[in-house]
């Protein structure tokens, strides 16, 4: 049996995309361990088909936050029997080249973003210097490389003519069942219910805006779900507008009570307003699960998100993103309540497609490279 340490600094029990790969190479007889961080507000590991190994970490965030847990990661690995390396992203990339070196083993990388090009590293030229220094130095290092949408693979491809197997971050596919309704939350079952959720709702996510929207249109409840850097600027805003009664905040939940929130909306949003590469470029889970759960979407201009839109023709997409416009849209779903039944068609009938069951094939071929 072969065995993999799959590397990842984000809170596992929540990384839908490591998740699914853990399970799918788990049935292809790999044995699997996840090592990952564990902090403060991390839920609890369920029952899982492979091991994971979760760090306490004394700095959170930050430079100490990425050099403590590279160095925890390196000797982790260091002392481990033999097996194949899976580095997620470039912030697990360094000491998984290392031991690759010192072990002579097999490496794979798998970019789930641009990491040189994210918000955090706007208008900091040295911290974004040496990100993209070992991008450039490690990333070729690694024997193979996955990402999770065409863009992000033709950007790498331009950068280091590299070739990246694309494999999406997509569900399986289930049967949606409505576990709760409106009625369970006291909300009207006249009211537009809109769903924006993510375990990243930073600033530029476009969660400002959208608080700033729902003020403008009546009938419209906003469920804001997951964790993220803005919420506490966006709980703040919602009650100094007086919208305490129509904006549900949702703390992180496990996939399948997260999608019983999901499917009692009528429509999800996915937008960023922050003008860096690496959200113009995305391609977030979010949109797939809009999918599973049958509901509209409205999205901006991202060309991986509105070709997706357009092409199923399961929603509207933004050419801007500010409040008014935001409004605007929600208005426009209000008053044409057969085209949103008919874009919530659509956007179920998308997830026949758009599933983990149909792209996991591509996971699976590339094992056979192994």
């Amino acid at each position: 049996m072969k065995t993999i340490f799959f590397c990842v600094s984000s809170d596992v029990v929540t990384d839908q995309r490591v998740l699914r790969h853990c399970n799918t190479l788990t049935n292809l007889g790999y044995s699997v361990t996840v090592v990952a961080r564990k902090t403060s507000a991390s839920l609890d590991v369920p029952a899982l088909a492979f091991r994971v190994k979760r760090f306490t970490m004394l700095f959170e965030s930050g430079p100490l936050f990425y050099l403590f847990f590279n160095l925890r990661l390196f000797f982790y690995l260091l002392f481990q029997p033999k097996a194949m390396l899976w580095a997620n992203d470039l912030d697990t990339l360094v000491p998984c080249v290392a031991v690759k070196k010192i072990k002579r083993q097999t490496l794979v990388f798998d970019a789930h973003e641009l990491f040189t090009e994210v918000p955090e590293l706007v208008g900091k030229p040295l911290k974004k210097h040496i990100w993209t220094k070992v991008e450039s130095i490690f990333v070729p290092k690694a024997d193979h490389h996955i990402t999770v949408n065409q863009s992000l693979a033709d950007k790498f491809r331009e950068r280091y003519n590299l070739h990246f197997q694309v494999i999406r971050n997509t569900p399986p596919r289930f049967t949606p069942t409505l576990a709760l309704s409106k009625r369970d939350h006291g909300i009207s079952e006249d009211a537009l219910i809109c769903i924006l959720q993510g375990s990243g709702l930073n600033a530029g996510r476009g969660l400002i805006e959208t608080v700033q929207a729902v003020c403008l249109v009546e009938d419209v409840v906003l469920l804001v779900i997951g964790s993220g850097t803005a919420l506490e600027e966006a709980r703040s805003l919602s009650s100094s507008l007086n919208l305490e009664d129509r904006i549900r905040f949702i703390p992180r939940l496990p996939y399948h009570e997260m999608m019983a929130y999901t499917q009692i909306a009528d429509v999800g949003l996915a937008f960023d307003t922050h003008p860096c590469l690496n959200f113009q470029l995305a391609l977030p889970n979010k949109i797939f699960d809009y999918f599973q759960a049958g509901i509209a979407v409205l999205c901006g201009p991202q060309p991986e998100i509105s070709k997706l839109v357009i092409h199923h023709a399961c929603g509207k997409v933004m050419e801007k993103i500010t409040p008014e416009i935001i409004a605007e849209n929600l208005r426009s779903f209000q008053s044409n309540p057969s085209e949103l039944a008919t874009m919530k068609e659509k956007s179920y009938q998308a997830s026949a497609t758009e599933n983990w069951n149909i792209e996991e094939t591509n996971l699976i071929d590339l094992t056979k490279k192994f």
